[in-house]
């Protein structure tokens, strides 16, 4: 069987992930964490197959323990989350994770995709998928232009006004112009609050 260690913060996703897992004999849950801090205590006790872990947690988050796992464990490494976007993939791909699995995914699909990864596949979202389960419904809920969308995205993934602007083929102005109506549609005043915003969606 595949020793299997679920880590999220959320009790219920806890719960219901270690159900779904489970529901497949190849599986077995040898451990539950809260965060990434519990993750490492029982990684010193136990020797799993599989860990899958959600990339937001308080104390220590999925990035941070994926760092520190990466010498001393050579268990297959997932990332869980709700909002995947391509910033976290390429992340998780430089680290050397096997997959970034949506936690909302169904069970069938989840377990098909841990055989994956078991089975030595990588599997992560492309760059469309994220799109389509991030971007496109602020898109019509918030009723961006397709202009300010592509700016809130670039600059949820890490760039700035200069880089946008490049990419893009315009003026730092116009790129400026795109990220104030955005903004204003929003309700919000810095980049820092996309994050909260997208995970809502």
């Amino acid at each position: 069987m595949i020793k299997t260690i679920i880590a999220d913060d959320h009790p219920t996703v806890l719960k219901g992930l270690e159900l779904m897992v489970t529901s497949s004999s190849k599986y077995r849950i040898i451990g539950t964490a809260k965060n990434g801090q519990e993750l490492l205590d029982l990684i010193n006790n136990t020797e799993p197959d599989l860990l899958m872990v959600d990339y937001r947690m308080p104390i220590l988050n999925g990035i941070d323990t994926l760092l520190i796992l990466k010498e001393k464990c050579k268990a297959k490494f997932v990332f869980i989350t709700s909002h995947a976007d391509e910033w976290l993939v390429s992340k998780a791909k430089l680290l050397g994770a096997s997959g970034v699995i949506n936690k909302l995914v169904d069970e069938d699909l989840l377990i098909s995709l841990l055989d994956k990864v078991m089975n030595g596949e990588k599997t992560f979202p492309t760059d469309t998928e994220i799109y389509h389960q991030l971007y496109a419904p602020l898109k019509r809920k918030y009723k961006l232009t397709e202009s300010e969308t592509n700016t809130i995205r670039d600059l949820q993934n890490g760039m700035d006004i200069k880089e946008i602007a490049d990419k893009n083929n315009i003026s730092p102005d116009t790129v400026k112009s795109h990220k104030k109506n955005a903004f204003e549609k929003l309700g919000i005043n810095k980049v820092t609050m996309l994050a909260q915003l997208l995970s809502r969606i």
